[in-house]
C-alpha cells in the first residue's frame, strides 16, 4: 500500500490518479444511522472521484472494508454495504465503481470478486491473471477485523468458536432438516406428487428457535472467518436473498 492516505478511515489527498470518467483511466468496473456522516453513504451512489469517507466501528452491523496494494503501488478498498447488497469499489481513497454483488471489479489484468451471505463476506479476493487470489485485508473496527484479532491474541478461543460453529451447523442439519423436509412434502404443491414424509425428529416451537438462533450465530463466525462448505452452510447461505 502507499502512503497517500489511509483507506481505513478514507483520510486523503488529491486523487494521485486523476479520475474523471465513470470507470478511471484504469478502465475499472463492476459486474453486476452513522454518527454524523449518514450523508456520505446515502443512495445515490458516490459520484465518480468522491472521497471514501470515515468508517465508522457503530456500521459493523451494516457495513464491512477491506483494502489491499497493488502492483502499481496503489490501492484498492471495497466498501461493503449488506442492507443494500451493494460494494463500492476506491482506488487511493476515490470512488470508481459501485455494483450489486456479487461483483468483479476488473482492475487491470486482476479483477477483485466481491461476493456476501446474508450473514457476512463469502468472498474478498483479488485474483491476478493467473487465477491465484489474495484475500483483502479488513479494516480495523470492522467485524472481520475484530475475529482476526481474537484468534491472533487467543488461538485456542479461536478454534474453539471455529469448532463450535462447525458442531451447531451439523446439529441443525440433522434435527431441522427432516422437519423442514416434512413440512415441504405437506405442502399442497408437492402433496398430490409426493407420499408425504414424517419426520423421526418432533422438536418443540422453543428448541427449533433456540437452534435456528444458535445457527444463525455459527453462520456469523463462520462469514468472519471465511469458511464456507456447500453442504454444511446450506442452511446460512443466501446470496440471492
Amino acid at each position: 500500500m502507499n502512503d497517500r492516505y489511509d483507506p481505513w478511515t478514507g483520510a486523503g489527498s488529491e486523487d494521485p490518479h486523476g479520475f474523471d470518467g465513470p470507470d478511471g483511466p484504469d478502465g475499472l468496473d463492476g459486474l453486476g444511522g452513522l454518527d454524523g456522516d449518514a450523508g456520505a453513504w446515502s443512495a445515490p451512489d458516490p459520484a465518480p472521484g468522491a472521497p471514501l469517507p470515515p468508517f465508522r466501528p457503530s456500521l459493523a452491523l451494516e457495513r464491512t472494508r477491506f483494502a489491499i496494494g497493488l502492483d502499481d503501488a496503489s490501492t484498492a478498498t471495497v466498501d461493503v454495504d449488506h442492507t443494500s447488497g451493494r460494494a463500492s469499489l476506491y482506488r487511493d481513497g476515490r470512488h470508481v465503481r459501485t455494483a450489486d454483488m456479487p461483483v468483479r471489479f476488473p482492475v487491470g489484468t486482476a479483477g477483485i470478486e466481491v461476493a456476501a451471505s446474508r450473514y457476512g463476506m463469502q468472498r474478498i479476493h483479488l485474483v491476478g491473471a493467473d487465477g491465484g487470489p489474495r484475500r483483502l485485508e479488513p479494516a480495523p473496527g470492522t467485524p472481520e477485523h475484530w475475529r482476526a484479532r481474537l484468534s491472533r491474541r487467543h488461538p485456542g478461543v479461536g478454534r474453539a468458536l471455529a469448532v463450535g460453529a462447525v458442531v451447531v451447523l451439523a446439529v441443525n442439519l440433522l434435527l431441522l432438516a427432516p422437519q423442514l423436509l416434512e413440512s415441504a412434502t405437506h405442502l399442497p404443491l408437492w402433496a398430490d406428487r409426493l407420499t408425504p414424509f414424517v419426520s423421526p425428529v418432533d422438536l418443540p416451537a422453543w428448541a427449533n428457535t433456540a437452534l435456528t438462533a444458535t445457527a444463525a450465530l455459527a453462520g456469523i463466525e463462520r462469514a468472519l472467518t471465511f469458511r464456507h462448505h456447500r453442504l454444511l452452510d446450506a442452511e446460512t447461505d443466501g446470496i440471492a436473498d
